[in-house]
């Protein structure tokens, strides 16, 4: 299944800089298929290391001198020097088990026998070394990819021409749009997950498969982080599908368990962002919305985010999310169950197109979903579960700060009329 980002990756090969490139991402999301998938096409040979399950991994890089490890890896690989290096690859899974091969990528590689080197890591890597390896985070299929994976990708250059040109699709392929994008919502965007559907043409195993990931979440978790941190990070985890079910659907530490404050679990919330088990959209202020685009730089957000007590956060993909619900509801999923589906899917849409994003709420109930910024632009987002999309929260937000114009996301087909543009579900990936 192709993945957009292999494009980056082609890029990256091209431009040669000698730097690798390093691929990030939540457990699952399909960061070791994309390298090899890239690797396939690209090198001759191949050579693979996982430095959280192979022992003989971190014993090759047991000196953080380059050299050292050049002899090292020459003689454990039986490498021909005689043959072009520019024909190899190495592909060094899970670094962040392993400090001395971070010190060696700080090096400028390994010239002479790897000048193409992809690490993977599902974990932050220390500050000193993000500015000597670019990073590419991965994030599930978004609903172009899907279509692209279950052979319907005819439809994306269509949805993404009418979302341009905001111009009605045929009511028929509006419909069937609609089915594919609801089987979506029901898989989700692992790789994995998408790759169980095609090989059986059935969902049958698709829950199954959800809570198996789930638990080994669980399980990374508690390998990972001491005993008193992976049980708050689990509460935390376990608690999302009960919080996103509510009306409001802001974080409440109350539904972990009574006498839980923000101080007590401020931390675990940190440690579920960075390995990204959990989406989190902060609550942006009045103050905030005046000056958006410094609003949204990183380095305000992630200083503002530990005295922000207002956040909402959601599960990284909406397939574990849908079954968790299903588990809970059957088929009858009511109004906030429909709500909390879009929201997460719309969550992870945004996330994986790099947009910073933020929630607004007025005094007087007045509720935005979302807001981005886009071409330096404030960009409010609105979500209806069909296609009764009347509100009147934007006018309320339009009394406090400016916008060229605001989305509402729904079943209804493409429209922009009175400064509103109107997406369906299935054009999220256009934003």
């Amino acid at each position: 299944m192709k993945r957009k980002l292999i494009d980056e990756l082609i890029e990256w090969k091209t431009l040669n800089t000698g730097k690798p490139i390093l691929l990030t991402g939540a457990k699952g999301v399909g960061k070791t298929y994309l390298a090899y998938d890239f690797a396939k096409a690209f090198f001759e040979q191949i050579f693979y290391l996982n430095f959280e399950r192979e022992p003989i991994a971190s014993r090759l890089f047991l000196s953080s001198d380059p050299e050292k490890a050049k002899e090292q890896l020459i003689e454990y690989y039986k490498l021909d020097l005689e043959l072009p290096s520019d024909n190899r690859i190495l592909i060094l899974d899970e670094i962040s088990y392993c400090e001395e091969v971070m010190q060696v990528l700080k090096s400028i590689q390994l010239p002479g026998i790897f000048n193409y080197i992809i690490a993977i890591s599902s974990y932050p890597i220390p500050e000193e070394y993000k500015e000597f390896i670019p990073q590419l985070p991965i994030y599930p299929l978004e609903f172009d990819e899907f279509l692209r994976a279950t052979s319907n990708e005819w439809y994306i250059e269509t949805v993404i021409n009418h979302f341009n040109l905001n111009k009605e699709i045929p009511d028929i392929v509006h419909k069937e749009l609609l089915a594919l994008h609801q089987l979506y919502l029901q898989i989700g965007g692992m790789p994995s997950l998408v790759n169980e559907y095609l090989n059986l043409s059935s969902t049958v195993n698709v829950a199954e498969r959800h809570n198996f990931l789930i638990g080994s979440y669980h399980d990374y978790i508690l390998k990972d982080n001491p005993d008193s941190d992976a049980l708050k990070m689990n509460q935390v985890f376990d608690s999302l599908v009960l919080q996103l079910q509510k009306d409001n659907k802001k974080f409440q530490y109350k539904l972990i368990r009574k006498g839980t404050t923000h101080a007590m679990y401020k931390d675990a919330i940190r440690k579920l962002t960075e390995i990204n088990y959990v989406i989190k959209c902060n609550r942006i202020n009045n103050e905030q919305l005046l000056n958006p685009t410094t609003t949204f730089k990183s380095e305000n957000w992630v200083k503002d985010e530990e005295a922000n007590t207002n956040f909402k956060l959601y599960l990284p993909d909406i397939g574990m999310l849908y079954t968790k619900i299903a588990e809970e509801q059957g088929n009858s999923f009511d109004h906030n169950h429909k709500k909390a589906l879009l929201e997460n899917y719309v969550a992870q849409s945004l996330q994986a197109k790099n947009y910073p994003f933020a929630f607004w709420e007025s005094d007087s109930m007045a509720k935005i979903d979302f807001l981005f910024v886009k071409d330096k632009e404030l960009i409010p987002i609105e979500i209806h579960d069909s296609d009764n999309t009347r509100s009147k929260s934007l006018s309320v937000l339009k009394q406090k700060c400016d916008f060229p114009y605001a989305i509402k996301i729904s079943s209804r087909n493409f429209d922009f009329s009175n400064q509103i543009k109107y997406v369906p579900y299935y054009a999220v990936f256009c934003l």
